[in-house]
């Protein structure tokens, strides 16, 4: 199967979030499209938020919250721990900065996978402070995406991915769950 990509524009982080509900509902619900779509923002810092379905896979990356779980847990543990030293009040100011030093001192590798191929062309691809929806898939549900969000958007994009980009996507995506298999 030949994958294309649409992607639809709009001006402001969360608008196509926005859009998306709006069409969504107006499409119906034997409409393929919205099962299908991927939300990107990009926000005035440069940081990308995806959610949602890219070439089947699911994707839920924000490059905005960046903390290590683990370590915060190990730093909050440590902050208490030398806050006895200070009393009931101490305790609670060393579980709180321990949590908030840990969660900052973490390593990327404690952060959710993302796919950086993906994510750099669409950092590339999208202004900042801009939103998009993004379906990646058959041309027919393309269409009918773009056709249902188009008006509003401020650009929208078609274009039929050649088997080098769409097979450099799927290697990108390996490690995201795949829709089909998530049920």
């Amino acid at each position: 199967m030949n994958l294309v990509l649409g992607l639809a524009q709009f001006k402001g982080d969360n608008t196509a979030t926005v859009r998306f509900a709006e069409a969504r509902d107006q499409a119906g619900p034997d409409a393929r499209w919205p099962r299908e779509i991927g939300l990107v923002e990009h926000h005035h810092s440069g940081r990308l938020l995806l959610r949602g379905v890219f070439a089947g896979h699911y994707l839920d990356v924000d490059e905005g919250d960046r903390v290590s779980q683990t370590h915060a847990a190990g730093g909050a543990v440590a902050g208490g721990l030398v806050g006895v030293l200070g009393g009931p009040a101490g305790i609670a100011v060393g579980l709180v900065l321990g949590g908030i030093i840990g969660a900052h001192t973490g390593t990327p590798t404690d952060a959710e996978a993302e796919p950086e191929p993906l994510a750099d062309r669409l950092r590339e691809a999208m202004p900042k402070s801009y939103s998009a929806i993004v379906l990646i898939g058959p041309a027919s549900d393309v269409d009918a995406m773009l056709s249902a969000v188009g008006g509003d958007a401020e650009s929208q994009l078609r274009t039929e991915l050649t088997a080098e980009q769409a097979a450099a996507l799927e290697a990108a995506l390996k490690d995201a769950p795949s829709v089909e298999a998530a049920g």
